[in-house]
């Protein structure tokens, strides 16, 4: 299991703000107002967030063929008719869990990009950009149970339906993923933008893995180093990502 090397709850978050950058921060939970609809009672938050959260745990431990909502229901300790109510369906209940966090994700990832070229007059480090893309994401694992649930939800997302991860993906990350794209080649006039691209694809493929927890670095390695310390994963991959981002064109292409 990742764990941290930081204790303090407080102390981690303005250990990763110290740059100005954004960490993930959705304490409130998916939306903690009220919704009045017309001709209908009042929308309940906190049984509606109730629910995202158990479903969260379910999804991300049995994925979304294996999960039901009788099951989420019986959790929350609610009617299986109220799943229903607020979501219409299984599916639509899986949408709101990835679009919860995932649209915080994506919101400070742009929040943290618009930091950098303010401060950087329109020319951050690319290692400050790396860093700002990846810290929303990998801070999740210090958030409790909730948020390594969500990361190993998102990790096992391509294992879902193609018809939906794939339109999950497009609707909640590409515009914020977009807007890297033009920063980095902005920043890197001398690297051809199919290499950047490709590189992005890289890059997203790789967190991805790494947030898996297969802890096959242990293995790999006869036990000499592990990845339980989300820390030094961070620091290394970024180490990694900045550089393989930064390499020459691929020649011949």
């Amino acid at each position: 299991m990742l764990k941290s090397s930081w204790v303090d709850k407080e102390g981690r978050k303005a250990s990763l703000r110290s740059d100005g950058l954004a960490v993930y921060d959705n304490e409130g939970g998916a939306d903690a107002s009220s919704e009045k609809r017309p001709g209908r009672p009042t929308v309940n938050r906190d049984i509606r967030n109730q629910i995202i959260d158990i479903a969260e745990m379910y999804f991300a431990e049995r994925g979304y063929a294996l999960t039901s909502t009788r099951e989420i229901a019986a959790q929350a300790g609610v009617r299986q008719s109220m799943i229903s109510y607020y979501f219409k369906s299984k599916r639509s209940l899986f949408e709101a869990v990835i679009k919860n966090r995932g649209q915080a994700i994506s919101v400070q990832r742009m929040r943290n990009l618009e930091t950098l070229l303010k401060k950087y007059d329109g020319q951050p480090p690319v290692a400050n950009v790396i860093r700002a893309y990846l810290l929303p994401l990998f801070s999740l694992l210090h958030s409790g149970p909730r948020g390594i649930a969500f990361v190993r939800l998102l990790a096992r997302l391509h294992n879902e339906p193609e018809e939906l991860s794939f339109r999950l993906r497009r609707e909640v990350y590409d515009d914020s993923v977009k807007h890297y794209l033009d920063v980095l080649e902005i920043l890197l006039p001398n690297v051809s933008p199919a290499d950047i691209h490709w590189r992005m694809m890289f890059l997203i493929g790789i967190c991805l893995y790494a947030l898996s927890g297969l802890g096959r670095l242990e293995d790999l390695s006869d036990g000499r180093y592990t990845d339980d310390n989300i820390d030094e994963m961070v620091a290394r991959l970024s180490t990694f990502l900045v550089h393989g981002m930064q390499a020459p064109s691929t020649p011949g292409w």
